[in-house]
């Protein structure tokens, strides 16, 4: 009965083994890396079956020839693995074609080497048969080129697995599954191979390598089907991220300890108009004059192509894993366009402020004096112009308000919500000859935001329910909490606000056919947004705008009476003529 040694058996196994998962991932593998890791598999495969035939062939000037296939293997084996490994962790550009023909040269070599090596016997002598387990094991001296080349595979493999195992070190917590079974795979049979090498072990005489290769068949089976190892390739990730610095309009410097330039992105090269193999290792007031290395965020005016720019500049901190300074990233904006804007907004503002006081104070003025010169059934020409200009005071006034507001807000202050809802209606109520307006809201409501942008929005909505509401509108401002949500309603009983002024502020954009006529609205639409929160327009019988500020009633649990004093009693108060 012919008995087939278990040598041979397990040989077979590691072969098919990496034979399926090197078709699978042949066909399947489209991601980086997928090519190599096939070639690699295939290798293996080769190597595994190769040993195989060569376990059950007894005569030894046949079986040496054998060889040849299984060096072959171990020389595609190494090359495969960096190669993989460098595509697989977002390296790929370093796996150039010089590159690749250059770890294949000397395995290529030392095939030649193989074949030559009873002229020259480099590689090994006194070749014999020793087998072991009924199989066709054999043994040999080592001479020179053998342990060279064995060298040489380690450290080729030992850069891949450095690789793939630096994963496990980065917070890449999804890459880590995928890490482990790579590096496991890699391993069990580069182990292997030292102890075939260096005659470790009760068979020295047996090479395990091509055997435990089937553990990297496993291994790298379970880590393509049970990770998706190519579908969540963390090449994506780290090339994801040098494309985000590389392609970005913003530039990006890397300074070192002593505040020298050792990196820059192509956007900075292009803002700043330097070139990073000149000015490398040079301080950054080289490349950017008149930059604080002090300061954190600064605005620098740098003079560009003979035009002067304004660059906002960020710093920040490079650190190592034990949180020790290495240098610092500087992130440059080109600001020109919002700064001068911002300027040019400033000086309008205040100009066109000052001047419309100024102005419409003179105009009544002679509005007073030529009411006096007229007779009483013409008086409403003056009053007119009184009232024009009065809107047009109180619209400028208006304009410092939301400005003030808009510059200041502070949305950490404590205040009682209610109360100021109250202190809002009275003012407003008194500036109109009809209409009424009632609150239902609990007796008090702590909130924490900005009390003066709530009392903005509310005057404002009022406001404007009032002037739209009809000739004697009914007005309804009601105050609640909602999941730690303050919730801020004003209804109206009229014709509300007109489509043409919602549509513009609920749009957020003004257009030549398309405006509102006044300011109000838009500036409870600015300062809702500033504060994260939301406008919204319900119109049925009336307009009813509603604001919603998130967790406005909630607070960290230091705080001493959790901000809830409301008793659940709520009341109107009204205001009428």
């Amino acid at each position: 009965m012919l008995s087939v040694s278990p040598l041979v058996i397990l040989c077979i196994i590691a072969a098919s083994v990496s034979g399926s998962i090197a078709t699978v991932a042949w066909w399947e593998g489209t991601e980086p890396g997928s090519r190599w890791f096939s070639v690699l598999l295939l290798a293996a495969t080769l190597w595994a079956g190769s040993y195989a035939l060569a376990l059950v062939t007894f005569d030894p000037d046949l079986r040496i020839w054998f060889q040849v296939p299984i060096e072959i293997a171990q020389g595609i084996i190494a090359p495969a693995w960096l190669a993989f490994s460098l595509a697989y962790t977002g390296r790929g550009e370093l796996a150039s074609r010089r590159l690749v023909v250059g770890l294949f040269l000397f395995p290529a070599v030392t095939v030649v080497t193989l074949v030559t090596n009873p002229i020259h016997g480099l590689l090994w002598s006194n070749y014999r048969l020793e087998p072991v387990f009924g199989a066709a094991t054999v043994q040999f001296d080592p001479n020179l080129w053998y342990y060279v080349h064995a060298v040489y595979g380690y450290v080729i493999i030992g850069a891949g697995i450095v690789l793939v195992v630096g994963m496990l070190l980065e917070r890449l917590s999804r890459y880590r599954e995928q890490a482990v079974a790579l590096a496991i795979g890699s391993t069990a049979p580069t182990v292997a191979h030292v102890a075939h090498t260096f005659g470790l072990g009760p068979f020295p005489m047996v090479n395990f390598t091509p055997i435990a290769l089937s553990v990297t068949g496993v291994t790298f089976g379970y880590a393509l089907y049970r990770f998706q190892l190519f579908g969540l390739s963390p090449a994506t990730g780290r090339l994801g991220r040098r494309a985000a610095i590389d392609d970005v309009a913003i530039g990006i410097l890397v300074l070192d300890r002593e505040g020298r330039i050792v990196d820059a992105n192509a956007a900075a090269t292009s803002l700043l108009e330097f070139d990073i193999g000149s000015a490398l290792f040079d301080p950054l007031p080289t490349v950017l004059p008149g930059v604080d290395p002090d300061e954190d965020r600064q605005l620098v005016d740098v003079t560009v192509d003979r035009r002067r720019r304004t660059y906002e500049v960020t710093m920040s901190p490079v650190t190592d894993q034990h949180d020790r300074r290495l240098g610092r990233t500087v992130s440059i904006s080109d600001v020109t366009g919002r700064v001068r804007r911002r300027q040019r907004l400033e000086v309008l503002n205040r100009v066109l402020r000052h001047n419309l006081r100024n102005d419409m104070t003179v105009v009544m003025g002679y509005a007073d004096m030529v009411s006096d010169r007229l007779p009483p059934d013409e008086q409403d020409i003056t009053e007119t112009i009184r009232t024009r200009s009065n809107a047009l005071l109180s619209l400028g006034e208006k304009a410092r308000t939301v400005e003030r507001v808009m510059a200041g807000i502070d949305a950490s202050a404590r205040f009682d919500a209610a109360e100021t809802v109250r202190s809002c209606i009275t003012p407003v109520r008194s500036e109109f000859d009809g209409g009424s307006v009632a609150v239902d809201a609990p007796d008090s409501l702590l909130a924490s935001g900005s009390e003066p942008a709530a009392k903005l929005v509310v005057r404002e909505l009022v406001e404007n329910a009032l002037e739209h509401g009809g000739d004697d509108p009914t007005v309804r401002v009601t105050l609640r909490e909602e999941n730690t949500d303050l919730v801020v309603s004003v209804s109206d009983d009229g014709p509300g606000v007109p489509d043409y002024e919602r549509t513009v502020v609920e749009t957020g954009g003004e257009s030549p056919l398309k405006h509102g006529s006044g300011l109000g609205l838009w500036a409870v639409r600015w300062t809702v947004d500033a504060l994260g929160g939301r406008l919204t327009f319900d119109v049925d019988s009336g307009t009813t705008a509603t604001v919603r500020l998130p967790h406005w009633c909630r607070f960290d649990s230091d705080d001493g009476d959790g901000g809830d004093d409301d008793d659940g009693v709520r009341h109107a108060d009204s205001a009428s003529s």
